[in-house]
């Protein structure tokens, strides 16, 4: 049997040492904080007492945080050899860590495309963003997802966008736009239509999917943010939505496991709550649709205590017109993002869905020519 682990070693390593890098930041940034509110105490006026009160509750959030991201490394690393990938293709040609952004060597992007593809013909481009709760996730434990689109015929880049809270709101919308810059300037090379891409991802990058769907239809929204020029108006033709979250304030009121500490570090260890009001709006894509949003193949699932947000959004978009096809999974093995993994029948369905929805769009657009 093949895994992820025995054929892709040294990717395996890299990011062994890439996590082993972040547990050293986290503890140091810790044993920092510890010192810093001691000192604090020790001189006990007013002015110090409020400055380490401040210092303690990110401490506070710092090590609820980091007890969460341990258990998902752990979910990672083991789902990325035994189920994320399970059903993945291997008709496919693999490029992996590419570096998009030469300011930040962390941030990269990896490519699937068909073996043998004739490179004299352009393909059409699906931009993947892998969920995690802002605070992990890799393209490489998504392959199951990337390589069978890519195995239908598109090329398909699956991007490293950074984890919260270190790329905090809005640092990780303003990476996935660096990301399609990168792609526009290596079009060519790649041989690649980047007039009009696909854009998708499960939960976290299901919201940051959504996010550039408003993005591209919605010039207020756009306007927000510090985007690259390059990419700023890039045009996306559909999204493919896999239990993302669209609303982050209802998805506080729905009891998904830990779903406090993924919003607060999304916004950099602030609490949502106690946010301003424009801000609360702005995280929320289902706020920013319009008419114009991209047409939507939409993914839930009956076990999934977020599955509600995606029934709103697509009752939203129905209710302005915009295409949308929603496939909800049902039965024991519907749960959250169910459809990364493609060794079960409710996932090979979604994903048959997925296909289907791309080609028809890409045959309208063929059609319009």
């Amino acid at each position: 049997m093949k895994n992820f682990l025995t054929e892709n070693l040294e990717a395996f390593k890299l990011k062994r040492e890439q996590l082993e890098a972040r547990r050293v930041e986290f503890a140091n940034r810790v044993k920092l904080q510890s010192a810093q509110i001691q000192k604090l105490l020790e001189e006990n006026t007013a002015a110090a007492s409020k400055k380490a009160k401040k210092l303690m509750k990110k401490l506070n959030f710092d090590l609820r945080c980091g007890y969460v991201v341990g258990g998902h490394v752990k979910n990672e690393i083991l789902g990325m050899i035994f189920l994320y990938n399970l059903g993945r293709s291997y008709k496919v040609k693999i490029e992996r860590h590419i570096k998009f952004d030469e300011n930040d060597p962390t941030l990269y992007l990896n490519t699937y495309q068909p073996k043998g593809r004739d490179m004299r013909k352009k393909l059409k481009t699906f931009v993947y963003i892998h969920g995690g709760g802002w605070i992990g996730g890799w393209p490489e434990s998504r392959e199951a997802f990337t390589t069978k689109v890519a195995e239908a015929g598109y090329f398909v880049a699956s991007l490293y966008y950074g984890d919260a809270p270190k790329y905090s709101h809005p640092k990780m919308i303003e990476n996935i736009y660096k990301a399609l810059a990168f792609l526009k300037e290596h079009a060519e090379e790649f041989n690649i239509d980047m007039d009009s891409i696909f854009v998708g991802g499960e939960s976290a990058g299901g919201h940051l999917s959504a996010m550039a769907g408003c993005i591209s239809t919605n010039p207020e929204y756009n306007a927000l943010f510090n985007l690259d020029e390059r990419s700023r108006h890039q045009k996306i033709e559909g999204l493919v939505l896999n239990c993302g979250v669209y609303d982050m304030l209802k998805a506080l009121d729905t009891g998904f496991r830990n779903i406090n500490i993924y919003t607060e570090a999304f916004l950099g260890g602030m609490k949502l709550t106690e946010e301003p009001e424009e801000l609360q709006k702005q995280v929320s894509p289902i706020n920013w649709v319009t008419k114009d949003f991209p047409p939507t193949y939409a993914i839930s699932a009956e076990n999934d205590k977020l599955a509600v947000l995606t029934f709103d959004l697509v009752d939203k978009l129905f209710g302005l017109g915009v295409y949308v096809d929603h496939y909800h999974a049902e039965g024991k093995l519907a749960i959250h993002a169910f459809a990364v993994s493609q060794g079960f029948k409710i996932s090979k369905q979604a994903m048959k869905g997925t296909i289907e929805f791309l080609d028809g769009l890409c045959e309208l657009d063929e059609k319009d020519e």
